[in-house]
């Protein structure tokens, strides 16, 4: 699904713009997500294990942009991608095509400055229109920032994974699941 372009104010006066990624972004999507998982552990990936080829995230964009049941809300500083929310259904399969995933990231000069409300009021209101009844996520139990935040958005936990998460130094993490139904 493509995602209108809108300009939003951060709190520190920045302007950025969120709208879709399109094929044209897919280098700064590349240096988006490479940056991300770089600056914290909250990540699935560990930038060595990024491995999308220029071609790949061409192919991946574009995918999304046809894609009738995701989304991905990119936030740019003028060409940079610095954020990203993305929406997908959690299944294709009758019982459970009511419910989506929700995942996001922000590179950490721009968290506390707004954005992240934001992205999560934008992607309340496109699973809306997206036709979901309810909205799913996981949460590293440590970052204390993000689960106040989906809190404030209206999320609530379901349930915890234990150790659902292993760093390379051999520390466990928990992941928190939590819900927001629409």
């Amino acid at each position: 699904m493509k995602i209108a372009e809108e300009q939003f104010t951060l709190q520190d006066g920045r302007t950025v713009t969120i709208r879709s990624a399109e094929e044209r972004d897919a280098e700064a999507m590349l240096a988006y997500v490479r940056k991300t998982s770089e600056e914290t552990h909250y990540l699935i990936r560990y930038p060595e294990e990024i491995s999308f080829t220029l071609e790949q995230e061409h192919q991946i964009i574009g995918d999304i942009l046809r894609s009738e049941d995701s989304a991905w809300l990119t936030v740019f500083d003028g060409d940079r991608a610095v954020g990203n929310c993305s929406i997908s259904r959690c299944s294709g399969q009758l019982k459970v095509r009511h419910r989506c995933n929700l995942a996001i990231a922000l590179e950490q000069a721009y968290c506390g400055l707004g954005l992240g409300t934001k992205l999560l009021s934008k992607a309340r209101d496109t699973a809306k229109e997206l036709g979901f009844e309810q909205l799913e996520l996981g949460v590293y139990a440590d970052n204390e920032r993000a689960i106040a935040a989906y809190k404030k958005a209206g999320f609530r936990e379901y349930g915890r994974l234990p150790r659902a998460f292993r760093l390379k130094d051999g520390t466990y993490i928990d992941e928190i699941n939590m819900v927001l139904f629409l």
